[in-house]
């Protein structure tokens, strides 16, 4: 997981200088005057919150593949405090919006469920603030009873007590209480809410810990400016040997065999990937592009009743890195039509 370390600062009074202070020096009570600018003072926006500062987004309500649909709109909150030098702008518990990306059911040739969820926009008291980089999947694998869960600013975990994702029957369900990584999508100028404790510092760590990396053979370069990127592979194995290409509105982008990889540049917003290995099996999946962000699809070969089918499975760069070492650069924008 990707997780950043918080630190905490503290100031030393001067109450032995005031205290040494003649007694006429000392300030008398403020008037009525100095109230109004010190209420207007606090009541001012002190702080530019940058595009892309990290935050952790908590589910407030359960979601399942049973009765979610695409474009669904569901509840989240802040799961710590947003600190900006040292003054707490939107506290934990802050509520917002999600919004259901796709959510589908298995399919012929083992194909799992699909469930992808994005944050859209926090409630703060001078208007919505944008999120971005929040995609939290949960995948089911080849109609079995396990599932898979992340997301694409690397932070995801469980409350106290749940293990993994829900599984029930052939439906994926993220329960309430699930925290992800999320990214602040503009600069924004927010009021100070409350001076930062001890314990708003605590519950920054508590969630985000420390920083973890992942390396591979690959380097995968940043997305050009103002797009973002999807990275499409599909690991070595000794058997799956049919290929398949990876459409979006019916062009190819690429053909992805044993062994291969490519990357996409695409415009920010929603784009929908489809593969298909056989005339009757054929798979999708619909992503959240947000600039600056890379995304990574694992396409596997299920096991079919003829040959098996295509699948689209969302994935991280900690299993892209994995694999790697056996990738080589796939054909992209191929022209056949067939597939």
């Amino acid at each position: 997981m990707a997780r950043s370390a918080v630190a905490l600062l503290a100031a030393l009074g001067m109450t032995a200088a005031l205290a040494a202070m003649p007694a006429q020096a000392q300030p008398g009570p403020p008037s009525a005057d100095q109230d109004r600018a010190s209420d207007l003072a606090a009541a001012r926006p002190c702080c530019v919150v940058p595009a892309g500062t990290p935050v952790a987004v908590e589910m407030a309500q359960t979601v399942s593949t049973r009765t979610a649909k695409a474009g669904d709109a569901f509840d989240i909150r802040l799961a710590a405090p947003l600190i900006v030098d040292g003054r707490v702008v939107l506290p934990q518990g802050t509520p917002g919006v999600g919004r259901v990306v796709q959510s589908s059911g298995p399919g012929i040739g083992g194909k799992g469920a699909k469930l992808i969820l994005s944050a859209e926009y926090l409630n703060a008291p001078g208007g919505a603030v944008k999120l971005s980089a929040m995609q939290l999947t949960g995948t089911g694998k080849d109609h079995s009873n396990a599932a898979n869960m992340l997301g694409v600013g690397g932070l995801v975990f469980m409350p106290l007590g749940l293990a993994g994702i829900v599984m029930t029957g052939e439906a994926i369900e993220i329960p309430s209480g699930v925290v992800a990584a999320a990214k602040i999508a503009d600069d924004v100028t927010l009021q100070q809410v409350a001076m930062a404790s001890g314990e708003d510092y605590q519950r920054v760590q508590a969630v985000f810990g420390q920083p973890a990396t992942s390396t591979g053979w690959l380097n995968v370069p940043p997305p050009p400016a103002g797009l973002g990127q999807v990275v499409f592979f599909r690991r070595k194995t000794m058997v799956g040997i049919q290929w398949f290409n990876v459409r979006e509105n019916g062009d190819a982008l690429g053909k992805l065999t044993t062994g291969t990889y490519f990357i996409v540049p695409l415009a920010p917003g929603l784009h929908s990937f489809t593969a298909k290995s056989e005339p009757e099996l054929k798979d999708h999946l619909t992503l959240k592009i947000d600039p600056g962000e890379t995304y990574y699809v694992e396409s596997i070969m299920t096991h079919g009743l003829v040959l098996g089918a295509a699948e689209l499975t969302p994935s991280d760069k900690a299993r892209f890195d994995q694999v790697s070492g056996d990738l080589k650069p796939a054909e992209v924008k191929t022209a056949d039509a067939g597939r």
